[in-house]
């Protein structure tokens, strides 16, 4: 599951093994299974990162780092958008994500970031010309028709984070949420205890930081942030994994020897913000919920997760969850 819409009441998804786009109802019924991976006029040979509805003008997006595709409601080709994207990045599982698409008040057409994408670290390289090594994000702008590198690399307008002086050519894991509708990007990363808040119609200026504290938050346990959500205007929810000491870990693994805690949901809690204050209780992602699938934020304060599956043979049936914060 990569995207809802609101109004239609439908999800897209993408079939992982068949390589097919699929659209469901409310209920979880196929609408509708297209392949349009190959070489024709309306299909598509790169390796997809995103894939989502288009809100702005119907139809659907599939990104690459090569390309955007637009598609029409019939999944025909209307427009194709190429470019080269400094960090090129490839999951061989199809796209993972909703496309990060924006779009300006007295702007025709979408922005859309190409290799800025929540959870997804690149590594750029030490020897970055002065426009790369100076910004954050590479999007596509329509009005100039080419890449541009924007908002501010500094640590003073960006939230708090580790600095490995070590390593100047690896940067810090961006964890987000894209309003595209108010024009905001509520940014945290991956070792962080702030979330910054900027505004998309005024290059990405800085609106506010908001500070949060975690129950436990250890280097030594591998903790992070994982995801941003912004359950409604006023509430913001903030995802992290706690981990466990390697001596606890290797205690687990002699009873299950399976067992690995980034796929514990035990180990997950939501930090979450009410107007920017930071709420003493921290929520527990739910245990019967895999945290390694998606997490689809859905209208009213609700996260769509999937059931974990602790079954021996494969399945053909998944069953999701809806979960309201209130």
């Amino acid at each position: 599951m990569l995207d809802y819409h609101p109004e239609k009441k439908q999800f897209l998804a993408v079939d992982k093994v068949t390589g097919e786009f699929l659209l469901l109802d409310q209920g979880g019924n196929l609408l509708q299974a297209v392949n349009r991976r190959g070489e024709g006029p309306h299909e598509y040979s790169s390796n997809l990162v995103a894939l989502s509805f288009n809100r702005e003008q119907e139809g659907f997006l599939a990104q690459s780092s090569r390309e955007q595709i637009r598609y029409n409601e019939a999944w025909e080709v209307e427009h194709r958008i190429r470019f080269s994207s400094y960090a090129g990045i490839n999951f061989y599982t199809g796209p993972r994500y909703a496309v990060p698409y924006y779009r300006l008040p007295s702007a025709a057409d979408l922005y859309f970031f190409t290799s800025f994408f929540s959870g997804v670290g690149v590594g750029l390289g030490e020897a970055l010309p002065e426009e790369i090594a100076t910004k954050l994000v590479e999007q596509f702008n329509p009005e100039k028709g080419e890449l541009e590198w924007v908002m501010p690399y500094d640590t003073d307008l960006l939230p708090h984070f580790e600095v490995d002086d070590t390593r100047k050519d690896v940067r810090p894991v961006p964890v987000y949420h894209l309003n595209s509708e108010a024009g905001r990007l509520y940014l945290t990363f991956h070792r962080s205890n702030q979330v910054g808040v900027y505004d998309l119609i005024r290059d990405f200026s800085l609106l506010e930081r908001m500070e949060f504290s975690h129950h436990s938050f250890s280097a030594a346990n591998n903790a992070k942030n994982v995801g941003l959500f912004q359950f409604d205007e006023e509430s913001i929810g903030i995802l992290y994994f706690r981990g466990l000491p390697e001596p606890t870990v290797a205690l687990r693994k002699e009873s299950d020897s399976g067992y690995f805690p980034f796929m514990d949901p035990s180990l997950f809690y939501f930090v979450l913000l009410q107007n920017g204050e930071p709420q003493e209780r921290e929520v527990p992602f739910p245990v019967n919920c895999d945290v390694r699938e998606e997490k689809l934020l859905l209208p009213g304060g609700r996260l769509l997760l999937r059931e974990q599956y602790t079954g021996d043979v494969e399945q053909e049936d998944f069953v999701y969850f809806v979960y309201e914060l209130r």
